[in-house]
């Protein structure tokens, strides 16, 4: 075999000018050949599965790095491009692949092995990886997922401190379906002044759908500490956001006269009230003062007779609104949505929606009745005269919240609570004192009466204004000074007055001394020089729930014994019994 390839690489290097050109032709040959084997090998070749930290030594080379997806965001410049690119995490560094032709991704902390060139340009390394075989995991790499509430977080944010972590709440902002990049709030309430807590989400990729603000929804990601910002983040992926659809949205009305708070509902699906001109090409509504707003209506309310003929009429509309470069200014459109149909000639206006439309017209009818739904925006104490107060659209505030002056008849022997749920029969009616529209309520029915709020005494005395008159829940420990009971907060000298109601079980002397959670209506009054004002919890009693005269906080002492004469033990005597002994030694 020697002597063969000796003698053909004789006959090639023979200088013979009779064969020179049949060997030319041979030694191409044979170079195509040796460069076919070598592209064989490298494809056929498995390559080598390195750290990531010693990814400069691979230059150009087909390797391997196994580690943790901590982040993805597919076609991160929106430009169609069919690219995925993946942040892989092995302990040692990170790198970023970019995977074209890309497969279906695995959740965030799934445990995957990466195929691809290293490619190194303008001091910037990457992984270049094609097609679906270049990602590899199975349902095994998996992360283990930690289900948590705002709340668990609030606690203790570092305790989970790069952990895989899933929470539950209301976003505060709609997503667009194609943002490769949001920032977004998630709250533990619809409305924002309800919510205790919000965690900040960073998320990236496309949704692929939109996102209503306010909407329930699940995210699952991992919890980061942002030095920049001086917050904590949960990094997530658009792909993980699961929507709660049996959840109702709130969808807000947008006030004529609010237009700098419009912004606040950007990217929103809205309802407007006002003139519908559908007669030339585009679509307008109209409202006081001519102000106006462009439309954008879908080919279903183009196509729809009965909508084209309220041209010129009071009309709602609803859509997304979304600020118009062509314009330079609002529109809302019927196009951005999973319920395309701009104008629905069955939906019933609102009083509200009807007096931001149309206020010159229903003053002009001061006999005309409606009925209107409606909510406390602050509380009213009993009265047996008339009493003035304002109604507004939304139970808890949000953002270009409309408000309408109202009057309420007498007597009334009962609170009328902030957020609580009015039903009204009602006339509109101009106010000459106060020159604006004010509504004369005739009879009325209440509904629920809201749950107390709970006040923090880290939030301070600005903040707790905004709980005047309302019932509240605070944690303190009732103590006589002066003659008088204060609850104090633990471990400090700070204190509100506390005016106990009748037969007040929080000065027993089972409950007398301790830390107990206070209920009450908060009240702002003047302090006994007349000079400044002070803070009080009236009508206060430590919380019971089960009306039992044993105080929530102790009966979870009690370990949840929350019968007065239990004795659990079987020792003869009760377990107040025991707890007041155990207290007084």
């Amino acid at each position: 075999m020697a002597d063969a390839v000796k003698g053909l690489m004789d006959r090639i290097t023979n200088e013979d000018p009779e064969t020179r050109g049949q060997q030319l032709w041979v030694m191409f040959a044979l170079a195509m050949f040796l460069v076919a084997t070598l592209n064989w090998y490298a494809y056929v070749r498995e390559p080598e599965t390195i750290e990531i930290s010693s990814l400069l030594e691979y230059k150009n080379e087909v390797v391997k790095v196994e580690g943790t997806l901590i982040s993805w965001v597919e076609d991160p410049y929106s430009s169609g491009d069919d690219r995925i690119d993946a942040i892989i995490d092995d302990g040692t560094g990170v790198v970023e692949a970019r995977w074209y032709r890309p497969g279906d991704m695995p959740p965030i902390g799934t445990n995957v092995t990466v195929m691809g060139d290293v490619i190194e340009y303008d001091g910037r390394i990457w992984l270049q990886s094609l097609g679906a075989g270049a990602f590899e995991f199975s349902s095994s790499d998996y992360p283990e997922v930690q289900r948590l509430a705002l709340a668990d977080v609030a606690k203790d944010p570092a305790a989970y401190s790069g952990e895989i972590i899933q929470l539950t709440g209301f976003i505060g902002e709609s997503i667009s379906p194609d943002a490769t990049f949001t920032s977004a709030y998630l709250g533990d309430h619809p409305n924002y002044g309800n919510s205790e807590h919000q965690m900040h989400l960073t998320i990236r990729s496309a949704t692929g759908t939109w996102i209503e603000a306010t909407s329930k929804v699940e995210i699952q990601g991992i919890l980061s500490y942002q030095q920049r910002d001086l917050r904590w983040s949960l990094q997530v992926q658009g792909t993980d956001i699961l929507e709660d659809r049996t959840h109702t949205i709130n969808i807000p009305q947008l006030d004529w006269s609010a237009e700098a708070t419009w912004s606040y509902q950007s990217g929103q699906t809205v309802d407007m009230s006002g003139m519908l001109l559908t007669g030339d090409e585009a679509w307008r509504l109209i409202g006081p003062n001519n102000r106006e707003i462009c439309l954008i209506p879908s080919d279903e309310d183009r196509a729809n007779e009965e909508a084209s003929s309220m041209d010129g009429t009071i009309q709602t509309v609803r859509g997304r609104l979304l600020w118009s470069t062509a314009s330079s200014g609002w529109c809302i459109d019927a196009n951005e949505g999973s319920s395309p149909q701009l104008v629905n000639p069955e939906t019933p206006m609102n009083l509200l929606a009807m007096l931001s439309a149309n206020p010159v017209g229903m003053v002009d009818d001061p006999d005309a009745r409606y009925t209107l739904s409606a909510y406390v925006k602050y509380a009213i104490e009993p009265s047996v005269e008339d009493e003035e107060g304002y109604l507004v659209d939304s139970a808890a505030y949000s953002p270009g919240w409309t408000t309408v002056a109202v009057t309420f008849p007498s007597p009334r022997t009962s609170w009328l609570e902030t957020g609580q749920n009015v039903i009204a029969n009602v006339s509109v009616t101009w106010d000459d004192e106060d020159m604006r529209i004010r509504l004369l309520i005739h009879d009325y029915t209440l509904g629920t009466v809201p749950s107390a709020r709970t006040l923090l005494w880290d939030d301070g005395a600005t903040q707790w204004s905004y709980s005047r008159d309302q019932n509240v829940m605070i944690n303190g420990k009732a103590m006589m000074e002066d003659g008088e009971w204060h609850l104090f907060r633990d471990g400090s000298n700070q204190s509100i007055v506390l005016n106990t109601k009748p037969q007040s079980i929080g000065t027993d002397s089972l409950h007398a001394d301790q830390s107990m959670t206070w209920t009450g209506r908060f009240r702002q009054v003047q302090s006994a020089d007349g000079m400044s004002l002070i803070y009080s919890l009236d009508s206060a009693d430590v919380l019971d729930t089960d009306g039992d005269g044993l105080g929530d906080t102790l009966e979870d002492g009690l370990n949840g014994y929350s019968a007065l004469n239990e004795d659990s033990n079987n020792d003869g005597v009760s377990d107040r019994a025991e707890y007041e002994a155990s207290l007084s030694s």
